[in-house]
C-alpha cells in the first residue's frame, strides 16, 4: 500500500488509463484539443502488458473490475488508486513508454523535449504528479492527508525562475511528468483570466539532485 506522494490534476483527460479497446486491454492518455480530445495509446510490448496485468490485479481485487486510472510519477513508480480510497505501488518502470496518436499515427514520446523552450505550448498528454509554487516562490508538495506542505531537499532557483517567466506572480500548480518534465497551465491570451481556458506549456526539467527524494512503499508504511 502506498502512503507517499500522490496528487494529479482531476478529470478524465489528465491521467493514464487502462481501457478495453479492440478486444484487448491497453494504456491510453489524452490530449485536449479545440475539437475535443485526441487519444494516445501505448505501444504494445511485454513490459506494457505486464504492467497492465499488475494494475488490473489490484483493480479487480478492490474495484471488482479491471481497468481505470493510474499514475506514473517522476521516478517511474506505478501508483494505482482504488475506489476504497487506498493506493498501491505495483512496480517501477524503466525506459520510456512510447504512445501512438491514434488520429495522426505519430509516435508520442513524453520524455522528448527536443526543440522546446520555456513557455512553448505542450501538445502531448498533460499527465504527472502535481506540485506547487507558492506566492512567495518556494516549491512544495501539498499533503492532503495531513493538510500540510512538504518542501523538497533544495529550492531549485533555476526551475523557479523558469516557472516565473511563464507565470509572473501568484501561486502556481505544476505537473511533473513521468520523465521529469515540468508543465504548467498559462493564459492563451494576454488578458485571459479564466484558468479553465488556459493551455499547458513546457517549463523545463527537474534537477533530481535538488528534488524531492524518491519514496519507497515500505518506508511509507512504517512512516519513516
Amino acid at each position: 500500500e502506498w502512503a507517499g506522494r500522490y496528487d494529479r490534476i482531476p478529470g478524465g483527460l489528465s491521467v493514464f488509463k487502462v481501457v478495453h479497446s479492440g478486444g484487448r486491454q491497453v494504456v491510453q492518455a489524452y490530449v485536449q484539443t479545440s475539437e475535443g480530445k485526441t487519444i494516445c495509446e501505448a505501444l504494445q510490448s511485454q513490459a506494457v502488458e505486464k504492467m497492465i496485468a499488475t494494475i488490473n490485479m489490484v483493480k479487480r481485487h478492490h474495484n471488482c473490475q479491471p481497468g481505470g486510472s493510474f499514475l506514473l510519477n517522476e521516478y517511474g513508480q506505478v501508483l494505482v488508486p482504488t475506489q476504497t480510497g487506498q493506493r498501491f505501488c505495483v512496480g517501477q518502470t524503466t525506459g520510456i513508454m512510447l504512445l501512438r496518436n491514434l488520429d495522426t499515427q505519430e509516435i508520442v514520446d513524453l520524455s522528448d523535449d527536443t526543440g522546446l523552450t520555456t513557455g512553448d505550448p505542450w501538445e502531448m498528454p498533460y499527465v504527472g504528479t502535481v506540485y506547487h509554487l507558492s506566492r512567495r516562490s518556494y516549491l512544495y508538495y501539498w499533503d492532503k492527508t495531513t493538510n500540510c506542505s512538504i518542501r523538497p531537499q533544495f529550492q531549485d532557483k533555476d526551475l523557479i525562475y523558469k516557472i516565473r517567466s511563464v507565470r509572473r506572480s501568484g501561486s502556481v500548480k505544476l505537473v511533473v511528468n513521468p520523465y521529469g518534465l515540468v508543465l504548467v497551465k498559462a493564459p492563451k491570451g494576454a488578458f485571459n483570466f479564466d484558468e479553465d481556458q488556459w493551455g499547458p506549456v513546457y517549463v523545463g526539467r527537474i534537477n533530481y539532485s535538488k528534488w524531492f527524494k524518491k519514496e519507497d512503499a515500505r518506508e511509507c508504511r512504517t512512516g519513516s
